[in-house]
Order: C-alpha cells, then sequence, then structure tokens
C-alpha cells in the first residue's frame, strides 16, 4: 500500500515539467534598442563633433505592427542659465537605406528636432528592422558658449495589439567652449567675403569664383568633404540652366585627394575633397567655379544652393550652406558679313547690256532671349551715283535664301526692293538664334548710264 503514492508522483513530475516547456515555448521578444555608431551610452556634440548618428533596433518575434516615436522629455538647456535653450539649431535626419522592411518617416535633409514625431512604422508583419538616425547642432557657431543638457525617448508601440509599449531615453550633452566656438572646425566662405558664389558672363573678371576651405582641426582619420547641389539652377522666369553649364575644380591641395581637373556640377552628393587615411590634411585650399558654355542657354538670374558636408565614419555633418548666383547677360545681336555692307549697298562699274550684278548679305542673329523676333531692312533711295544719276526700283531685286534657316524668310523669289522698310524674316516661336542670307540682283537698264550705283541701307532686329 506504501508504494501506490510513489506511482503517482511520476506522472504528476512529467505534467509538471511538460508545464514548465510550454511556458518557456510561449516567450516572446517586443523590444527597442539603441547604440550610437562612435560608441559611448550618451550623445556628445560640440564644435569639433556637431553631428554624430544613433542606430535603433528592434528584436520581435510577435508579428505585431508597430511604430517608433521621438518625444523631447527635456529641452537642451544650459546647466548654468536654463532660460538658454538650443531649439532650432537642434537638428536631425534619416539615413536612407539603413531600414529594411518598414517605412522610415524621417527626411534625409537636416530638420528640426520636434516634441513629437513618429520616426518609423513597421510592414504589417512586424518585422523587426533597424535604421540609422543622425543628430547634430546646426551653425553650431551661432550657439552661445556653455554645456547644454537635454533627453530624448523613443516608444516602440504596437499597432492593434494591447501589448505594452517600450521606452528608452537618450540623453543629449552639448558642450561649447568660448575657444571652439570662436573658431569652427572647418570654415567655408567666399572669397569676395557673403554667402553668395557670383558668376556672370556680364564681365570676364566675374566668370570665375572661388571659395575658400580653411580646415582648423585635427583628425585622427580619414574624412572627406562633399558638396550638394541642392536643387536645379532656376530663374525667376522658371528657366533651368543644365548642370553642365558651371565647372569646378579644387586647387592648392597638397596633402589630400581632390577634383583637379574642371568637372561639371552634378545632382546627389559628389567628394570634392578626401584626408589621407589617418586624416592628414591641407589646412586650406581654394574651390573654383566657372562658366562654361552658355550660348544655347536663355538669358536671365539663375539662383541654387550649395551645401558642404564633413563624413567621418560613415556620418555626415554640414558645415555650410552657399548661394550660386549665375547671371546670364541678354544677348541680342545681328551680325551682317560682309562687314562693310552693314550700312550700304553699292554695284561698282555698271555698264550697258552687262550681266545681272549679285551682291550677297549673310545676316546672322545670336539670342538667348527666348522670344520672337524679326529682322528688316530700311533701304533709305534709289540706286544712284555720285552725279544723281538713278536706276528704276523695277531693275532691282532681292530674294532670301536659307543658311541652316529655322525662322520663316519672307522673299523665297526674286522680289523688287522698294526704298522703305520690308521685312526679311521672321525668327521661329521660340525666338532661336539664326542665319540667313540675302541675295540683291541688279539688271542693268538698256538707257543706263556707266558708273557706281549705291544706297544707304540698314538691318533691324526687334522683338515680336
Amino acid at each position: 500500500m506504501r508504494r501506490q503514492p510513489q506511482k503517482l508522483l511520476i506522472p504528476i513530475l512529467v505534467l509538471a515539467l511538460l508545464g514548465l516547456c510550454q511556458t518557456f515555448s510561449i516567450a516572446d521578444t517586443f523590444d527597442l534598442s539603441y547604440s550610437l555608431i562612435e560608441g559611448g551610452l550618451r550623445l556628445e556634440l560640440n564644435p569639433a563633433n556637431p553631428y554624430r548618428g544613433v542606430s535603433l533596433s528592434v528584436t520581435s518575434d510577435v508579428a505585431t505592427r508597430y511604430e517608433i516615436v521621438q518625444r523631447v522629455i527635456k529641452p537642451l538647456e544650459n546647466r548654468d542659465d536654463p532660460s538658454q535653450v538650443i531649439r532650432d539649431n537642434f537638428v536631425y535626419r534619416g539615413l536612407s537605406g539603413t531600414n529594411h522592411f518598414g517605412t522610415l518617416r524621417v527626411p534625409t535633409n537636416d530638420t528640426q528636432v520636434r516634441s513629437e514625431e513618429i520616426l518609423y512604422v513597421s510592414n504589417p508583419v512586424g518585422a523587426q528592422d533597424s535604421f540609422t538616425l543622425v543628430y547634430g547642432i546646426q551653425r553650431i557657431e551661432d550657439v552661445l558658449p556653455g554645456q547644454y543638457y537635454g533627453r530624448i525617448s523613443y516608444t516602440l508601440t504596437p499597432i492593434g495589439s494591447s501589448r505594452q509599449p517600450v521606452t528608452k531615453i537618450l540623453e543629449v550633452y552639448v558642450n561649447v567652449s568660448r575657444e571652439q566656438a570662436a573658431r569652427p572646425t572647418i570654415e567655408i566662405s567666399t572669397a569676395r567675403g557673403g554667402k553668395t558664389i557670383q558668376l556672370s558672363s556680364r564681365q570676364e573678371e566675374f566668370k570665375q569664383a572661388d571659395v575658400q576651405v580653411k580646415i582648423n582641426g585635427n583628425f585622427r582619420r580619414l574624412f572627406t568633404i562633399n558638396q550638394v547641389i541642392t536643387s536645379p539652377l532656376e530663374s525667376n522666369e522658371g528657366n533651368q540652366l543644365p548642370y553642365e553649364a558651371i565647372n569646378f575644380v579644387v586647387r592648392d591641395v597638397d596633402k589630400g585627394l581632390a577634383i583637379n581637373q574642371p568637372t561639371p556640377l552634378s545632382a546627389g552628393v559628389r567628394e570634392i575633397y578626401s584626408s589621407s587615411p589617418s586624416g592628414d590634411a591641407d589646412s586650406d585650399f581654394t574651390v573654383n567655379y566657372s562658366l562654361g558654355d552658355l550660348s544655347g542657354e536663355k538669358a536671365g538670374r539663375y539662383r541654387t544652393n550649395i551645401q558642404y558636408y564633413l563624413e567621418e565614419a560613415g556620418v555626415q555633418q554640414r558645415i555650410e550652406t552657399l548661394t550660386l548666383e549665375v547671371e546670364n547677360e541678354k544677348v541680342f545681336d545681328l551680325l551682317v558679313t560682309p562687314q562693310d555692307q552693314r550700312y550700304s549697298i553699292v554695284f561698282s562699274g555698271l555698264k550697258v547690256n552687262e550681266p545681272p550684278k549679285i551682291n550677297e548679305v549673310v545676316i546672322e542673329i545670336k539670342t538667348n532671349m527666348g522670344k520672337q523676333y524679326q529682322v528688316s531692312q530700311n533701304l533709305y533711295s534709289e540706286l544712284t551715283t555720285a552725279e544723281g544719276n538713278s536706276i528704276p526700283s523695277r531693275y532691282f531685286t532681292l530674294r532670301t535664301e536659307s543658311v541652316s534657316t529655322k525662322g520663316t524668310l519672307k522673299f523665297p523669289e526674286n522680289q523688287e526692293v522698294k526704298k522703305g522698310e520690308s521685312v526679311l524674316f521672321v525668327s521661329d516661336a521660340n525666338g532661336s538664334s539664326d542665319k540667313f542670307k540675302v541675295v540683291y540682283e541688279l539688271v542693268s537698264p538698256p538707257d543706263i548710264l556707266a558708273g557706281d550705283y549705291s544706297s544707304r541701307i540698314s538691318y533691324t532686329i526687334t522683338e515680336l
């Protein structure tokens, strides 16, 4: 009778073990963590390193859709004077491509850190993911010296589930000493002063401009300086210049590597300078910007911004933003060949019963106005000699001939040249530069008096 309880003990132990195993099998994971790209436990920013990266990771196996929300728990306040707060200058951005499944909702350009913002929304099945943010103090040279402290929270929140949110806190420290505030690590400015790179086709001296780069800090590893053209060069009228219209080259470089041949501007990020692998670099160098061929571009004043970034260990921080302004001077010229016939037309040594005399004029129009125009001639008198003899206008004709002409020729057949103004040519609707030929023909009248016959003539180009 005493052995019977022992027989019952074995099933009970087995059931207990099975229950324990079942408890472990239904355990799940739904967690959030972060790490600093350059190590450490808190985000520390200063003039030498005004930008740093933070990687956020979600570990989950519960198939629940989720979002990550960022909140500013404590703004960046000066430790000694809480009334001094870094607000507009505290920025962040997301690194495109660092997440894999969900949607990273952080802009890829510097954006002010707001009090509350949804950073990320997972895919429908709630796959675990990670992504990288870059925080920084924009224009840190404008921040009053001092030590600033703030806190940011990241909250992992399930969507459509009663599961509890997970929150992690990031401490942020900004330290700006008076010496650091007075001298940024890298300074970029125009050689002429100000924040605008000015180029103009009007004068030779303004067809190029220099930007000076000064490196004040010491680096211990490879870094690069990149430029980003924020948008196409555009005029107030909505016209755009192609990137190829502007070239740049980096000069006065001995220690680092740089673009040392004239190179057209381009969209996207462009590396213009890199240090040695150990961070050894030139203390200063020059970026020269110059005009390319603008002959086929419309007149106007075009603008865009060039942003310069320091990239180190995969993290970018903005150094400076300069405005690029390009003036393409108005061109509206009429060229006549041969030059001596620009203001007169001459038929020399006319005699009775001679074959017809031909006189040809090539007219070329160069313009970038983008407006339709016409070319007219004004014949001031009949063909006469110095003695006052004249030829009736019925013996004097003209026709216009194409020279790869795009516009409309008004005299495709010989017609009598009449005194006064006559329209010879009308451009295409785009007001393109063009070229055509005027052929003047004089038939000697049977009763002509020998001599040199001429008349004053002028050509005029007019917008329509």
